[in-house]
Parts: C-alpha cells; structure tokens; sequence
C-alpha cells in the first residue's frame, strides 16, 4: 500500500454508503482523497465525519461538484490540479436509483440516472485520465458496479430497471476502458468492482420499499466496510497486476 501514500484520490458520491467508507479508508492510508458530493449540506456532512476520525496521515477534501453537471465536474479538476497537481485514484461510486419500469416510468427520474450513474462516470473518468496521461504517473480507477450489472436480480417483480441498466453500461464502459488503455500503451488500471446487496441508504432513497431493516436483518447481506475492503485490496496489488472485475456477495446471499 505504500505507493497510494501522499498520493491525490477522488471519490465521488463521498458523503455517505460505500463513498463515505472508501473516503475513510483512503484518509487512514495516507491519502489525500476530494470527495465529491452536489450539495453543501453533504460536504458540512463529510466535514463533521472528517473531526471524528482522529489524527490521521491523510486528509479528507469535501467538493462541491455535481457529476451530472459537466461545468462542475470540469471546475472540480481544474481546481484540484492547481492545488494538487492532478489525480492519482479515482473512485467512481456516486449513484442514484428510482423505482419504476422503463415503460411506464418518469422520464425525468431516467434522465437523473442517466446524467449521473452514465456520463457522471464518463466525464470523471476522461478528465482524471488527462490528469493522469499528462503526468505520466500509473494512476487507477475503480468503479463501484453493482451485482445487477451482470445478473438480473431476483426480485418478484421489475424495480429499478433504469438502474440496472446503468449498471450494465458500466459493465461495458469497464472493458472498453481496460481496452483503451491496453492500445494506448496507458500506464493506467480499470477495475469494476460489482457487490452484491449492500445495506445502504440508497434503496431508501430509490423508493424500494421491500428492501427495509426487517430485510437486512433476516438475510445475509454486506456492508460499506465489505466493499471497501475490496477496494483496498485491489489498491494491493502490485502495479503489474491489472484485477479487471471483482464480483462479490454476502455468505449465502441470494441473487
């Protein structure tokens, strides 16, 4: 792990779930890590977070920086290569979920999903390669999948399916990157990491009702810190070694 020390990390969608234990992980490895979230109050939440952790070797940076907006995301990076240089990680976790069949869904709920799970990720990504390309350093990006990005999930019904197409885009967005980089002659790492069910606020958020507290504690499931620890043991690996898709999911969890 001692490469990643004092280097410069990304994680969007910081403030809370998966980003918010990723964020935190990297900080206790020595990291400078900027965290994305859209709005103020989600950044004075990362802040309060940051004065519980202690005295650490790294440092949390909250940004303000909507990735379904390309003026804030083309901000963001201008901003942190003035102050830091450039980017050596970025952790594309920031996602959203509604509800709903695509036939019958809210066009506009499609749209949200789309600006942020599709081109939230592309933008992020082409710009921390231009940071990284320009440099020359062997940067890394990791992105946070889901399970439902390779198998339909096992629900009695259709739910999130503009979701799940998201996550399927990325999938492909995964190989084609790896692809890239490969003809390029890129001395950069692509990893889609693909967790199973996670206990998260998102499925709140994303109207899914069934999957409650009563759910979580009858069936096995993972959490922030599973998935995190993933990621850090990708970030193990030595630089030779590209982990193109970790796939994952709770003892005995059913999907």
């Amino acid at each position: 792990m001692e490469y990643w020390i004092k280097k410069v990390a990304i994680v969007t969608g910081a403030a809370h779930g998966i980003g918010a234990q990723v964020a935190e992980d990297l900080v206790r490895m020595g990291m400078t890590v900027i965290g994305f979230e859209p709005t103020q109050e989600r950044l004075d939440e990362m802040l309060t977070k940051r004065n519980d952790w202690g005295s650490l070797d790294g440092q949390i940076v909250p940004c303000l920086c909507d990735v379904s907006k390309g003026e804030d995301i083309e901000r963001a990076f201008e901003g942190i290569v003035a102050a830091y240089g450039g980017v050596d990680l970025l952790i594309n976790n920031a996602a959203v979920g509604k509800d709903g069949l695509i036939c019958t869904g809210n066009l506009e709920d499609f749209k949200t999903i789309i600006d942020t799970n599709i081109y939230g990720l592309i933008a992020c990504t082409r710009y921390a390669i231009e940071s990284m390309v320009k440099r020359n350093v062997s940067g890394q990006i990791i992105n946070i999948n889901s399970i439902c990005g390779h198998y339909m999930p096992s629900f009695a019904e259709p739910k999130i399916n503009m979701y799940i197409a998201s996550k399927r885009t990325m999938t492909v967005l995964n190989t084609l990157l790896k692809n890239e980089f490969k003809s390029l002659n890129r001395k950069i790492k692509v990893t889609s990491v693909s967790p199973g069910i996670v206990r998260t606020g998102i499925f709140k958020t994303a109207g899914i009702s069934f999957l409650d507290e009563e759910f979580f504690e009858a069936n096995p499931h993972l959490t922030t810190k599973d998935v995190s620890n993933v990621v850090l043991m990708i970030l193990a690996a030595p630089r030779g070694i590209q982990v193109n898709e970790v796939i994952f999911h709770a003892l005995h969890e059913i999907y």
